[in-house]
Protein backbone atom coordinates (compact mmCIF):
# COMPACT_ATOMS: atom_id res chain seq x y z
CA UNK A 1 0.00 0.00 0.00
CA UNK A 2 1.03 3.77 -1.04
CA UNK A 3 1.00 6.04 1.84
CA UNK A 4 0.13 9.59 1.51
CA UNK A 5 2.40 11.25 4.05
CA UNK A 6 0.30 14.26 4.85
CA UNK A 7 -2.61 11.97 5.84
CA UNK A 8 -0.52 10.75 8.44
CA UNK A 9 -0.22 13.85 10.64
CA UNK A 10 -3.36 14.03 11.66
CA UNK A 11 -3.54 10.79 13.54
CA UNK A 12 0.33 11.56 14.33
CA UNK A 13 -0.36 14.30 16.25
CA UNK A 14 -3.71 13.00 17.96
CA UNK A 15 -2.20 10.06 19.81
CA UNK A 16 1.14 11.99 20.66
CA UNK A 17 1.23 13.35 24.67
CA UNK A 18 2.86 16.56 23.66
CA UNK A 19 2.14 19.88 25.00
CA UNK A 20 0.12 22.09 22.86
CA UNK A 21 2.84 24.34 21.79
CA UNK A 22 5.59 21.41 20.97
CA UNK A 23 2.75 19.72 18.92
CA UNK A 24 1.87 22.84 16.60
CA UNK A 25 6.14 22.90 16.33
CA UNK A 26 5.97 19.51 15.48
CA UNK A 27 3.13 19.58 12.75
CA UNK A 28 4.83 22.67 11.08
CA UNK A 29 8.11 21.42 10.90
CA UNK A 30 7.05 18.08 9.67
CA UNK A 31 4.71 19.44 7.21
CA UNK A 32 8.26 21.76 6.08
CA UNK A 33 10.13 18.19 5.66
CA UNK A 34 7.39 16.71 3.28
CA UNK A 35 7.53 19.91 1.41
CA UNK A 36 10.87 19.67 1.14
CA UNK A 37 10.54 15.48 -0.28
CA UNK A 38 8.11 16.84 -3.03
CA UNK A 39 9.81 19.94 -4.06
CA UNK A 40 13.46 18.16 -3.95
CA UNK A 41 11.87 14.93 -5.80
CA UNK A 42 12.92 12.79 -2.56
CA UNK A 43 10.68 9.56 -1.72
CA UNK A 44 9.70 10.39 1.96
CA UNK A 45 9.54 6.73 2.55
CA UNK A 46 13.27 6.33 1.14
CA UNK A 47 15.26 9.27 2.66
CA UNK A 48 18.56 8.62 4.81
CA UNK A 49 19.86 10.69 7.51
CA UNK A 50 22.43 13.07 5.54
CA UNK A 51 18.81 14.07 3.88
CA UNK A 52 17.34 14.99 6.95
CA UNK A 53 20.17 16.75 8.25
CA UNK A 54 20.91 18.77 5.06
CA UNK A 55 17.31 19.99 5.50
CA UNK A 56 17.11 20.41 9.06
CA UNK A 57 20.53 22.18 9.57
CA UNK A 58 20.90 26.36 8.78
CA UNK A 59 23.87 27.84 8.60
CA UNK A 60 24.08 30.08 12.22
CA UNK A 61 20.55 28.85 13.80
CA UNK A 62 21.47 27.05 17.16
CA UNK A 63 21.37 23.38 18.05
CA UNK A 64 18.16 23.97 19.93
CA UNK A 65 16.48 24.91 16.85
CA UNK A 66 17.88 22.19 14.80
CA UNK A 67 17.39 19.28 17.13
CA UNK A 68 13.88 20.55 17.51
CA UNK A 69 13.30 20.37 13.44
CA UNK A 70 15.14 16.93 13.50
CA UNK A 71 13.02 15.67 16.88
CA UNK A 72 9.93 16.02 15.09
CA UNK A 73 10.54 13.95 11.60
CA UNK A 74 12.11 11.49 14.07
CA UNK A 75 8.68 11.01 15.73
CA UNK A 76 6.79 11.25 12.53
CA UNK A 77 8.30 8.73 11.24
CA UNK A 78 8.57 6.16 14.19
CA UNK A 79 4.31 6.55 14.15
CA UNK A 80 4.96 5.82 10.43
CA UNK A 81 6.72 2.81 10.92
CA UNK A 82 4.51 1.70 13.28
CA UNK A 83 1.46 2.30 10.80
CA UNK A 84 3.43 0.21 8.58
CA UNK A 85 3.68 3.21 6.56
CA UNK A 86 7.22 3.33 6.18
CA UNK A 87 9.49 0.47 7.09
CA UNK A 88 12.52 1.94 9.05
CA UNK A 89 12.62 5.55 10.54
CA UNK A 90 15.61 7.74 8.59
CA UNK A 91 15.79 9.63 11.57
CA UNK A 92 16.12 7.16 14.44
CA UNK A 93 18.90 8.00 17.06
CA UNK A 94 22.25 6.60 16.79
CA UNK A 95 25.00 5.80 19.61
CA UNK A 96 26.94 8.22 21.30
CA UNK A 97 30.25 8.63 20.19
CA UNK A 98 32.42 6.38 21.89
CA UNK A 99 35.63 6.13 19.89
CA UNK A 100 37.00 7.49 16.27
CA UNK A 101 36.19 4.60 14.61
CA UNK A 102 32.39 4.68 15.21
CA UNK A 103 32.71 8.27 13.08
CA UNK A 104 31.92 7.13 9.27
CA UNK A 105 29.15 9.35 7.19
CA UNK A 106 27.11 6.25 7.07
CA UNK A 107 27.12 5.46 10.92
CA UNK A 108 25.72 9.34 11.93
CA UNK A 109 22.43 9.97 12.52
CA UNK A 110 21.02 13.30 11.52
CA UNK A 111 21.22 14.83 14.56
CA UNK A 112 25.23 14.10 14.79
CA UNK A 113 25.84 15.06 10.94
CA UNK A 114 23.90 18.61 11.61
CA UNK A 115 26.34 19.10 14.55
CA UNK A 116 29.30 18.72 11.85
CA UNK A 117 28.35 20.94 9.59
CA UNK A 118 27.66 23.04 12.28
CA UNK A 119 31.34 22.77 13.10
CA UNK A 120 32.76 23.08 9.66
CA UNK A 121 30.19 26.15 9.11
CA UNK A 122 32.47 27.65 12.13
CA UNK A 123 36.03 26.52 10.71
CA UNK A 124 38.60 29.37 10.67
CA UNK A 125 42.14 29.31 9.88
CA UNK A 126 43.51 29.35 13.12
CA UNK A 127 42.18 25.88 13.17
CA UNK A 128 43.27 24.83 9.32
CA UNK A 129 44.87 27.08 6.43
CA UNK A 130 42.56 25.38 4.24
CA UNK A 131 38.87 26.03 5.93
CA UNK A 132 36.85 26.26 2.44
CA UNK A 133 38.40 23.44 1.36
CA UNK A 134 37.88 21.57 4.84
CA UNK A 135 34.23 22.58 4.19
CA UNK A 136 33.83 21.53 0.91
CA UNK A 137 35.03 18.20 1.72
CA UNK A 138 33.01 17.74 5.13
CA UNK A 139 29.68 19.13 3.11
CA UNK A 140 30.49 16.17 0.24
CA UNK A 141 31.01 13.24 2.91
CA UNK A 142 28.23 14.04 4.93
CA UNK A 143 25.40 15.03 2.18
CA UNK A 144 26.43 11.81 0.58
CA UNK A 145 27.75 9.57 3.40
CA UNK A 146 30.51 8.84 0.89
CA UNK A 147 33.92 6.90 1.99
CA UNK A 148 36.95 8.31 1.96
CA UNK A 149 38.10 6.51 -1.29
CA UNK A 150 35.07 7.76 -3.49
CA UNK A 151 35.21 11.35 -2.29
CA UNK A 152 39.04 11.30 -2.98
CA UNK A 153 38.27 9.48 -6.53
CA UNK A 154 36.55 12.78 -7.67
CA UNK A 155 37.86 14.97 -10.27
CA UNK A 156 37.48 18.92 -10.99
CA UNK A 157 35.73 17.29 -14.39
CA UNK A 158 33.11 15.34 -12.36
CA UNK A 159 31.59 18.45 -11.26
CA UNK A 160 29.14 20.06 -14.16
CA UNK A 161 26.44 22.76 -14.35
CA UNK A 162 22.66 21.70 -15.25
CA UNK A 163 20.75 24.49 -14.89
CA UNK A 164 22.01 27.95 -14.32
CA UNK A 165 25.81 28.92 -15.05
CA UNK A 166 25.83 31.80 -13.09
CA UNK A 167 25.60 29.78 -9.82
CA UNK A 168 28.54 27.36 -10.34
CA UNK A 169 28.51 23.56 -10.28
CA UNK A 170 24.90 22.33 -9.76
CA UNK A 171 25.66 18.13 -10.28
CA UNK A 172 28.18 15.79 -9.29
CA UNK A 173 29.25 12.66 -11.14
CA UNK A 174 30.00 9.61 -8.77
CA UNK A 175 31.45 6.23 -9.10
CA UNK A 176 29.49 3.15 -7.97
CA UNK A 177 31.47 0.46 -6.04
CA UNK A 178 31.01 -2.05 -8.56
CA UNK A 179 32.08 0.02 -11.72
CA UNK A 180 30.55 3.06 -13.41
CA UNK A 181 28.91 6.29 -13.00
CA UNK A 182 25.67 8.49 -11.04
CA UNK A 183 24.73 11.86 -11.65
CA UNK A 184 24.01 13.17 -8.51
CA UNK A 185 22.43 17.01 -7.68
CA UNK A 186 24.33 19.03 -5.56
CA UNK A 187 22.11 20.06 -2.75
CA UNK A 188 21.95 23.22 -1.83
CA UNK A 189 24.00 23.69 1.51
CA UNK A 190 26.07 21.03 -0.28
CA UNK A 191 26.54 23.04 -3.76
CA UNK A 192 27.35 26.31 -1.62
CA UNK A 193 30.19 24.69 -0.01
CA UNK A 194 31.55 23.46 -2.88
CA UNK A 195 31.56 26.65 -5.20
CA UNK A 196 32.83 28.35 -2.33
CA UNK A 197 36.07 26.56 -2.33
CA UNK A 198 36.42 26.34 -6.17
CA UNK A 199 38.40 29.35 -6.24
CA UNK A 200 40.26 28.66 -3.76
CA UNK A 201 41.49 25.59 -4.97
CA UNK A 202 45.08 24.75 -5.35
CA UNK A 203 46.02 24.16 -8.74
CA UNK A 204 46.66 20.13 -9.39
CA UNK A 205 49.91 18.59 -10.65
CA UNK A 206 48.03 16.43 -13.20
CA UNK A 207 45.57 18.13 -15.18
CA UNK A 208 44.22 15.04 -16.49
CA UNK A 209 40.49 15.22 -16.36
CA UNK A 210 40.69 18.30 -14.35
CA UNK A 211 42.82 17.36 -11.72
CA UNK A 212 41.26 16.12 -8.13
CA UNK A 213 38.99 18.16 -6.85
CA UNK A 214 41.06 18.07 -3.34
CA UNK A 215 44.85 18.44 -3.94
CA UNK A 216 47.54 19.52 -0.86
CA UNK A 217 50.42 22.53 -1.05
CA UNK A 218 52.29 20.55 -4.14
CA UNK A 219 49.23 19.65 -5.74
CA UNK A 220 48.73 16.18 -5.49
CA UNK A 221 45.67 14.32 -4.46
CA UNK A 222 45.33 14.68 -0.79
CA UNK A 223 46.05 11.03 1.13
CA UNK A 224 43.33 8.38 1.80
CA UNK A 225 43.50 8.95 5.77
CA UNK A 226 42.60 13.07 4.81
CA UNK A 227 39.12 12.82 4.89
CA UNK A 228 38.77 10.79 8.18
CA UNK A 229 41.02 12.61 9.91
CA UNK A 230 39.38 16.09 8.82
CA UNK A 231 36.00 14.64 10.38
CA UNK A 232 37.37 13.72 13.44
CA UNK A 233 39.55 16.57 14.18
CA UNK A 234 35.86 18.53 13.53
CA UNK A 235 34.06 16.20 15.50
CA UNK A 236 36.35 17.18 18.71
CA UNK A 237 36.41 20.45 17.89
CA UNK A 238 32.05 20.69 17.64
CA UNK A 239 32.07 18.29 21.04
CA UNK A 240 30.38 15.57 19.53
CA UNK A 241 33.91 13.54 20.09
CA UNK A 242 36.38 14.05 23.19
CA UNK A 243 40.03 14.22 22.69
CA UNK A 244 40.58 10.88 24.03
CA UNK A 245 38.00 9.71 21.78
CA UNK A 246 35.11 9.68 24.57
CA UNK A 247 31.39 10.83 24.49
CA UNK A 248 31.25 13.90 24.48
CA UNK A 249 27.86 16.34 24.86
CA UNK A 250 27.60 18.76 21.61
CA UNK A 251 27.54 22.10 22.20
CA UNK A 252 28.82 25.51 19.66
CA UNK A 253 32.27 24.73 18.21
CA UNK A 254 35.17 25.56 19.62
CA UNK A 255 38.91 25.85 17.98
CA UNK A 256 40.70 22.81 17.76
CA UNK A 257 43.81 21.26 16.08
CA UNK A 258 43.62 20.49 11.99
CA UNK A 259 44.06 17.13 10.90
CA UNK A 260 47.33 16.99 10.58
CA UNK A 261 49.73 18.79 7.74
CA UNK A 262 49.17 18.88 4.34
Amino acid sequence: MSWDPYELLEPWLAVTLYPPRTRENYQAHTGEWLDHCRESGLEWDKVAAQHIALWAHRPGASHSATARRVSAVRSFYAYAVRRDAAVYNPAARRPRLTNPAQLTPAGLDPWQIAVLLTAFDERRPRASPHPHQDRACGYLQLGFGLRAGALLSVNLDDLSTERDIGRGADTLRLPYEGGGYRLVTLPSLVGEAVNAYLPRRRPPRDSTHGGPLFTNRTGIKMPHRWPHDLLRAVAVASGLLSDSGGASRPGRSRTGPGPGRR
